[in-house]
């Protein structure tokens, strides 16, 4: 007998059985009247001819159909009753869905896609072409992507990155704990930094400081004119003031003004408390440098080596001139010009008496004497008279020099510092205007110049001319005794001279901070405070962030924009909870909400994200530092729960499988997720698309077969659609959603997996066979608990929770069959090893069961490929070589970790 009831040779045997105990006669049953064996051997009424026997026959076949009608009848009742009287009705099949992305043609850009827009591309369940229809209109714009940036607190476990972490993309993937460091500047513009070679010390002071001890944490670099920067150095704290010794120079580019930046240095606290309300800036000592230029009057003079600074003959109203830029340019406080004169014997040649050569203090020694020996020679004198007078002459001038310095002032020269009857060094107290010397020209170079300015006395020039006229006088008289040449003057000669300065605290021209991806600016003369640091990333005080940015132009504005964010899920492990999280995009001055459709839940996996351009939406956005871009962000207070960003594409739909078939419900098209790539375009051209594909694909249901109704429908007589013991539950989420592979209930257990009564943990393991540990995504986790929630006791708090899994490493030295080649043993070895350590592989699944090595090496030698295992090493999740691997007992499963080293060796 089948299982589905008796075949005719069977009723005929039980014909011919009842028959034998009936006799035809003395000599026989009626058996052996109506039934012979035929040539099969086969039982059979014969003659097959006779009437009564042919009736015989088809009576038996008449039973076997009757048998196997009334086989189906227990289970057609069954189902009649499940479904007619208790009025449960079977699942409906769901057409599977696909993401499209719409490339356009640039030229004709946007361009709209209708709802209802037909694609095609693949095969359906009966052969014909598949066709998928749009949900939605979509505007192509044909943007490209900016970028994305991302920003979260330091991660959990790892107290060293207090920074938090900063990440771009592209390239992708951009996984947001696994950026850089964040970076924390501040930025301090001002034209008093400016100098050349050397050392300037730069002294900022923060006015109205909070908290100003957290600038200890930086370390401090400066500007330099070719576009570099310098190496970093220490700054001194003092109260809110900071003091750096910048070194080798400071500038900045034509047209930009220098800075000198702190950085925080690594593994410092950020001092997000930190504040001020202005920010001065001024040099406290800058070292000894030779000006740029000098000039004696319009003559240009090198000061790197021997100079006379009012040339070999002097006259009153010569001026020399000395430029520099860096210092006279500034707000001076204080200037120091150094001016190292010629030495003879001693003494400066440049304060000599009239220009003689002789030292001044000598020259006066020399008179005083000369006038005492006069006294004392009374009546003697006039012997020695002219001797005497040629001496004195010598050290004795009738016109006393006089040099000042000066300084471009309104449009004037004036003095500053105190006149002397010598060319020497400068020191002055400068105060009372934005520049020490204003600019001005000399022999056609623009500057800001000081001068020493020869106002009275020419250092003996006509004192010489009078003395040369007295001697020619008396030599023509022929006076006795003969009258000597008075020497020639010597003129002011200086062998160097140098620059030092100091100057008045001044505004900085503008001072930028850079926190996180936080880019923000205080130009001079603003007002209100000024909080350059931070480590959230929002006003609500969010820790994390993640911003797109797009190239749309402002035609786009007013539109809707259509994203597929392609996210490696976050997976949820003990919470399917709503992340409190929003979307914002940038107006130009601050975040402010942007209403979404968003199918990636906050980005913890992959979906189309949907909403309409605002009107005000900005270009650029100085809280990313983007300088282009139109930019929207994600903030949320749990960045630990984003995904991996894998990718972004602009222009996006979704469509779903429009079934060919009389009866859509029975076309068993969308069990498969359709291929990636395998949409080939529109059905019907639409204007300015040129491509449509799909992104991503999600399998549908088939119709409910009657051997899955009937299990559903008899599991639901038993639970009566509630959710009360462990069976449960589990045949509630196993029935109602194909895409879990198998589901485990642990009673009293909570989101940590801990024992907690009145909570309910559900672990589910998804049907996603090419991963090798599969974990349930945000949505299905939202899925899973909305099934059973409905119908679990009122109290009960339901988790989705993750397998926990133990990954294994195969190592092993594998000699294939003859005949099999090594490159095609290999990776049907290794295809057959992934298959056997996936977490689905067996059914049901292997909860809580470790793993031998000797149960792995018994299960390659069974592989049609192999010969023999020569070397095997199994390797836990820490790499370590064990002969067992144990899971966790209840929630535990062993699975590949993916990087499996096998050695096949090929046999003749």
């Amino acid at each position: 007998m089948t299982a589905a009831g008796r075949t005719p040779e069977q009723v005929v045997e039980a014909m011919a059985a009842a028959a034998r105990l009936a006799d035809f006669d003395a000599d026989g049953s009626w058996a052996d009247v109506l039934f012979a064996p035929g040539p099969d051997g086969v039982l059979a009424p014969s003659p097959s001819a006779a009437p009564d026997r042919a009736l015989l026959a088809a009576v038996a076949a008449e039973y076997a159909a009757l048998d196997d009608h009334l086989a189906t009848l227990p289970e057609r009742m069954r189902r009649t009753w499940l479904e007619d009287v208790l009025g449960i009705e079977r699942l409906p099949a769901v057409p599977d869905r696909v993401v499209a992305h719409a490339t356009v043609d640039p030229k004709v850009a946007p361009a709209v896609v209708p709802k209802g827009t037909r694609l095609r591309g693949g095969k359906d369940a009966f052969g014909n072409e598949r066709r998928y229809v749009t949900l939605d209109a979509l505007t192509a714009h044909g943007a490209a992507l900016t970028g994305v940036r991302s920003f979260v607190p330091d991660p959990p476990g790892e107290p060293a990155r207090p920074h938090g972490v900063a990440a771009a993309a592209p390239p992708f993937p951009l996984s947001p704990p696994d950026g850089d460091d964040g970076t924390h500047r501040l930025r301090i513009h001002s034209p008093a930094l400016v100098f050349s070679g050397g050392d300037l010390t730069a002294q900022m002071a923060f006015t109205g400081a909070t908290a100003p001890a957290g600038l200890a944490g930086l370390v401090w670099r400066w500007s330099r004119a070719d576009g570099t920067t310098s190496a970093t150095t220490g700054g001194t704290v003092s109260g809110s003031t900071v003091t750096v010794t910048l070194t080798d120079g400071c500038g900045a580019p034509e047209g930009e003004v220098p800075w000198v930046e702190g950085e925080l240095a690594a593994g410092v606290a950020v001092p997000v408390g930190f504040s001020f309300t202005g920010v001065t800036v001024r040099v406290t000592s800058r070292t000894a440098y030779v000006p740029e230029a000098a000039f004696y009057n319009d003559g240009a003079v090198d000061v790197t080596k021997e100079f006379q600074p009012f040339g070999a003959v002097a006259k009153r109203g010569d001026a020399f001139y000395l430029r520099s830029d860096e210092a006279f340019g500034k707000a001076l406080a204080t200037v120091d010009v150094a001016v190292q004169v010629m030495q003879e014997g001693g003494a400066p040649l440049s304060s000599s008496a009239g220009g003689s050569g002789i030292p001044t203090y000598l020259a006066d020694n020399l008179k005083n004497q000369l006038l005492l020996m006069k006294t004392n020679l009374g009546s003697g004198y006039s012997a020695v008279e002219s001797q005497w007078t040629n001496i004195f002459g010598w050290v004795s001038t009738a016109t006393t020099p006089s040099v000042v310095w000066q300084r471009r002032e309104d449009g004037a020269w004036k003095p500053f510092g105190s006149a002397s009857s010598s060319f020497g060094t400068l020191s002055a107290t400068v105060s009372g205007s934005a520049v020490a010397s204003e600019t001005f020209s000399v022999a056609g170079q623009p500057g800001h110049y000081v001068r020493a300015f020869l106002a009275q006395g020419d250092f003996g020039w006509t004192d010489y001319q009078q003395k040369v006229a007295d001697f020619a006088t008396r030599a023509v008289a022929g006076t006795t005794p003969k009258p000597t040449m008075p020497p020639v003057p010597v003129p002011p000669i200086a062998s160097g001279i140098t620059v030092r300065y100091t100057t008045s605290p001044i505004e900085a021209t503008l001072v930028e901070a850079t926190s996180g991806w936080r880019r923000q600016s205080r130009p001079g003369g603003s007002v209100g405070r000024f909080t350059p640091f931070r480590l959230v990333v929002s006003d609500t005080g969010a820790p994390g962030m993640v911003a797109i940015g797009l190239e749309l132009p402002d035609a786009a504005l007013g539109s809707s924009v259509s994203l597929y964010l392609d996210v490696d899920s976050a997976s949820p492990c003990g919470s399917a909870d709503p992340v409190a999280a929003a979307w914002q995009f940038w107006d130009g001055t601050v975040w402010s909400p942007l209403a979404v459709a968003d199918a990636s839940h906050q980005l913890r996996e992959a979906g189309l994200l949907r909403f309409v351009a605002p009107r005000t939406w900005a270009v650029c956005c100085d809280d990313v530092s983007a300088d282009t871009g139109r930019w929207v962000r994600l903030v949320t207070d749990q960045p630990t729960r984003l995904g991996q960003l894998r990718d972004v594409v602009v222009d996006a739909v979704v469509a779903e499988f429009v079934s060919s078939a009389s009866d859509p419900a029975l076309d068993p098209s969308s069990t498969d997720a359709l291929p990636l790539g395998t949409i080939k375009g529109t059905l019907v051209p639409v204007p300015g698309v040129k491509k449509v594909t799909n992104l991503a694909s999600v399998r549908g249901r088939a119709p409910e077969t009657d051997a899955a109704y009937l299990a559903r429908a008899a599991a639901r007589v038993r639970h009566r659609d509630r959710a009360v013991t462990p069976w449960d539950l589990e045949q509630h989420v196993a029935l109602a959603l194909p895409e879990v592979a198998a589901v485990l209930c642990l009673p009293h257990t909570d989101r940590d997996g801990l024992r907690a009564p009145g909570h309910v943990g559900l672990v589910v393991v998804p049907d996603r066979p090419l991963e090798a540990a599969p974990r349930p995504s945000v949505s299905l986790a939202g899925r899973v608990v909305d099934v059973v929630r409905s119908r679990a006791p009122l109290g009960a708090s339901l988790h989705v929770l993750c397998p926990a899994y133990a990954p294994v490493t195969v190592v092993a030295s594998i000699r294939l069959r003859p005949g099999v080649a090594a490159l095609t043993g290999t990776e049907a070895v290794t295809t057959a090893l992934e298959l056997a350590l996936h977490p689905t592989a067996m059914l049901p699944v292997r909860w809580g069961r470790s793993l031998y090595a000797s149960a792995l090496i018994a299960f390659l030698e069974r592989q049609p490929e192999i010969d023999v295992v020569t070397d095997f090493e199994l390797h836990d999740g820490s790499g370590s070589v064990v002969e067992l691997v144990e899971v966790d007992p209840c929630r535990g499963l062993y699975c590949s970790s993916g990087h499996h080293h096998l050695s096949c060796e090929e046999q003749l």
